[in-house]
């Protein structure tokens, strides 16, 4: 399928492994010119942007050829677990799981409105949906759900689409479940995941590919589960 993005300009926020890896491998492979940021690994900019001021200098670097695309894979926990750590802990989950990608946003969506034509596409997580995880980071991922939801409301009339899918395990080598034994996995399985099996990378990344193309002209705001139907 020709997603008709060939030439558009893609910032993958996260790129170094996993999900941003191939969402930048997959829309290279559609044409776009893309530029990668993490914090490590082989990416257009290394920076670490929970420093205060690094979105700031990503943003005046990208200047003079702004993105018309941007995917935002960068989140997680932060090694912040408890229920009950400071809110000044809990306001670090937040700034990596939405406050970066909001300044970023609010840094680009207006050329785009200028263009009417822009993709945003937010990686969430199926935690929201089933109620698991580390409560900080499931929050954070809740509020990034009503960002999409609200903002797609103020921008989709300019052609600026915004939404986000919202994966389920996917492997990774280095993660706990990536040690379970064949007995574990089966276990873990029948209790979660009816499809028996954890998702790979490449499958969300070919979704974010279609929500970042002409395709998805109608689907501002949309949450795309791709979580192999966990429970």
């Amino acid at each position: 399928m020709n997603l008709g993005i060939e030439g558009r300009v893609a910032l993958i926020v996260g790129a170094s492994r996993g999900i941003g890896m191939e969402v930048s491998r997959e829309l290279k492979a559609e044409g776009c010119r893309v530029i990668t940021v993490s914090r490590t690994g082989k990416t257009d900019y290394n920076m670490n942007l929970m420093a205060e001021d690094q979105p700031g200098r990503l943003i005046a670097a990208l200047e003079l050829c702004p993105p018309n695309i941007i995917v935002h894979v960068l989140g997680g926990s932060q090694g912040i677990t408890a229920t009950l750590s400071s809110a000044s802990d809990w306001a670090k989950v937040w700034q990596l799981n939405l406050g970066i990608s909001i300044d970023i946003n609010r840094a680009f969506i207006p050329k785009m409105q200028v263009n009417k034509w822009g993709r945003i596409v937010h990686i969430t997580s199926n935690a929201t949906r089933i109620g698991t995880g580390y409560c900080p980071y499931t929050s954070a991922k809740a509020a990034l759900e009503g960002y999409v939801k609200i903002m797609s409301k103020e921008f989709s009339k300019d052609g600026v689409v915004i939404s986000a899918v919202s994966p389920g395990i996917v492997h990774t080598e280095g993660r706990y479940y990536a040690s379970l034994d064949s007995k574990q996995r089966e276990e873990y399985f029948n209790k979660y995941i009816p499809i028996h099996r954890f998702g790979r990378a490449e499958e969300v990344a070919k979704v974010v590919a279609f929500l970042a193309s002409d395709h998805a002209a109608y689907m501002a705001g949309s949450i795309v589960a791709i979580d192999g139907g966990a429970r």
